[in-house]
């Protein structure tokens, strides 16, 4: 994991367009939740399709946020997150073609629940419903990009695992100063 930390932090310069200055702890002092062993074991077909429904995810959320979102800053989160995982997915599908893998995008089942909850949620409990679904959505992300990254096959995709690694702690971190009061 020191060897991936070393990358994303020489990777995160290159995304400093999605730094933003409300970001007040150090993706450092982020804690890594642990990868499960079904995470490491991911072949190149299933990280693609896993990747693929968390991006798939968060802009399916992103857009229901920006449409029952009262709050100010909820809305440019959800913006963020839209603007930077539509380009995710394009790299992804970009790299899932260099390694001829095919890319299904089929969200989980528990994606497709939390998503109808959030559809549900009365108006007043949005906002927290949907940075809690945030924080759980990137602990995964996370878990699932650092699993591939440090044990997924050579290629393209496991270079999207590094380069969007410190994408995703980023917004993890946002999530997280959203949240805490």
């Amino acid at each position: 994991m020191i060897r991936l930390t070393t990358i994303a932090a020489a990777t995160a310069l290159s995304f400093s367009p999605t730094a933003h200055a409300q970001d007040t702890t150090p993706v450092q002092q982020l804690p890594t939740p642990e990868a499960s062993e079904q995470t490491k074991a991911l072949d190149p077909a299933g990280f693609a399709q896993q990747a693929a429904a968390s991006n798939e995810f968060e802009i399916l959320s992103a857009e229901l946020a920006l449409r029952r979102s009262q709050d100010a800053e909820v809305r440019k989160f959800a913006e963020t997150m839209l603007d930077d995982h539509r380009r995710a997915q394009q790299q992804l599908q970009t790299a899932a073609e260099a390694d001829s893998v095919a890319m299904v995008t089929e969200l989980s089942m528990e994606q497709k629940q939390t998503l109808t909850a959030l559809e549900q949620a009365e108006e007043s409990q949005f906002d927290s419903a949907y940075m809690s679904a945030q924080m759980k959505a990137h602990d995964q992300a996370i878990r699932l990009l650092g699993a591939y990254a440090d044990n997924g096959a050579a290629g393209s995709l496991k270079t999207y695992a590094v380069a969007n690694y410190p994408l995703v702690r980023t917004h993890k971190v946002r999530a997280q100063s959203q949240t805490s009061p």
